[in-house]
């Protein structure tokens, strides 16, 4: 008997070595205590490791489907052991920097600096919650206590940062542009490095613009600077006669009407390929016909309905241009494009592929043919516009003077982080870092 209980307890090892002694119990709080990092002699527990590690899990699967448009399998290995090894490195690099703040005294704030990282946690955290408010709670019926209290807790939800958190993140943003300082106060840029900065932006510009001349447009209208400008611009200003708000709320209707009509046709349409011979759907059918021509015309009757209204200020404006009148005199009398008041100076600047404006106006106005000329006037949803070519828009890289501040605060601030990237890269490799990675899937 006692032969056969060893034989069956030699048999149980043999297994559980076999199976990599799964048969043995974890207890999970104890599991979560096991060190999986240390950096001069810092301990970092699994369980707050591996929170990082599939919170930023989640957000690179919600990265890659926003921006790529692709699934990111979060239990892929491959992916699961680069995020260990991204959040490790982001955890080894922080503790470093942590070790040189306390060293410099900077992880204790000042009562100036707690004031203004509280007022800024207040901002950001006030900020949160309007957003929530004005998206997710615009119920009338709720009391503002109960709007504040159902923010909050939604806020909680959607894992939004806490008060706390968020003076915290403010408190470690002062301590490490202090030691950031520290370390790069003394970097200044070289009029060759400027240079060097200057070429690289304008050459990365129009590479950016040859590509996808858009680009350029929606940097012109976001206020980026500007270092080089493509070919083929112009710029020109108008003289807007606007419908009255009444006809294009009425237009918008009228042309919503034909929206849905198209719709309903094109399901219709998708049915009659189907069955041809089915006369009621034929009938079906020839009643949405008759309904779009109905809504299209009603549309085209409005559109002269109410630019014949205007036409009486179109023919004093275009009879002034005529008799010698100032372009810009005239717009600011008869026109209302309060956006113009800006442009006074050069006009609205516009290409071919340049796509903020309606189709009619851009057409028109890249159809004039010399500097000076006035379109006949053009409808569009928002008026009558008369449009001038004003001048043409410069081409090729911009004056380097015209940009030197800007560039030079960023070229700058683009060295300083080199330096402290630089810096903290050294602060590691004499750190004594300790890695037990296999530990984290243990």
């Amino acid at each position: 008997m006692k032969k056969w209980m060893k034989q069956a307890l030699l048999l149980l090892l043999v297994l559980c070595c076999a199976s990599g002694c799964s048969l043995i119990y974890k207890d999970p709080e104890v599991d979560k205590q096991t060190v999986v990092l240390e950096v001069n002699g810092r301990q970092f527990l699994k369980g707050e490791v591996r929170e990082q590690i599939d919170a930023e899990l989640d957000y690179q699967v919600q990265l890659y489907a926003y921006q790529y448009g692709q699934m990111l399998d979060p239990n892929d290995p491959e992916v699961v052991s680069f995020v260990e090894d991204s959040v490790l490195e982001i955890l080894v690099e922080e503790a470093v920097v942590d070790e040189k703040l306390a060293a410099a005294g900077f992880d204790v704030p000042t009562e100036e600096e707690l004031a203004t990282a509280q007022a800024n946690a207040d901002e950001r955290y006030a900020s949160y919650l309007e957003e929530i408010l004005s998206f997710e709670l615009a119920d009338p019926e709720l009391s503002e206590e109960e709007k504040l209290s159902a923010a909050e807790g939604m806020m909680a939800e959607l894992g939004y940062p806490t008060k706390d958190a968020i003076l915290e993140s403010e408190l470690q943003t002062i301590a490490d542009n202090k030691l950031i300082e520290q370390v790069t106060g003394s970097v200044t840029l070289t009029e060759e490095e400027l240079q060097q900065a200057f070429q690289e932006r304008v050459e990365m510009a129009q590479a950016d613009y040859e590509y996808d001349p858009s680009y350029y447009d929606m940097d012109v209208s976001d206020g980026t600077t500007i270092y080089y400008r493509p070919e083929g611009y112009r710029y020109v200003k108008q003289i807007l006669i606007p419908l009255s708000d009444e006809d294009r709320q009425a237009l918008a209707d009228l042309n919503v009407e034909v929206e849905n009509c198209i719709e309903e046709l094109s399901a219709l349409q998708d049915k009659f390929a189907e069955a041809e011979t089915d006369e009621g759907l034929l009938k079906e059918h020839e009643a949405a016909e008759a309904a779009l021509s109905a809504a299209e015309a009603a549309v085209a009757a409005k559109e002269e309905e109410a630019y014949t209204v205007l036409q009486p200020q179109v023919d004093a404006v275009l009879a002034a241009l005529d008799a010698g009148e100032d372009f810009d005199a005239l717009a600011a009398a008869y026109g209302s494009d309060t956006d113009m008041a800006a442009h006074t100076g050069e006009g609205y600047l516009i290409g071919a592929s340049s796509e903020s404006y309606v189709d009619a106006f851009r057409e028109a106005a890249m159809a004039l043919e010399q500097v000076g000329d006035v379109s006949a006037p053009v409808r569009s949803e928002y008026g009558i516009h008369i449009i001038r070519y004003a001048a043409d828009a410069p081409s090729g890289a911009v004056e380097l003077e015209s940009v030197r501040e800007v560039l030079t605060g960023e070229a700058l601030q683009e060295k300083k982080n080199e330096v402290f990237r630089t810096q903290v890269e050294s602060w590691v490799k004499e750190a004594d870092v300790k890695v037990y990675k296999n530990r984290l899937s243990d």
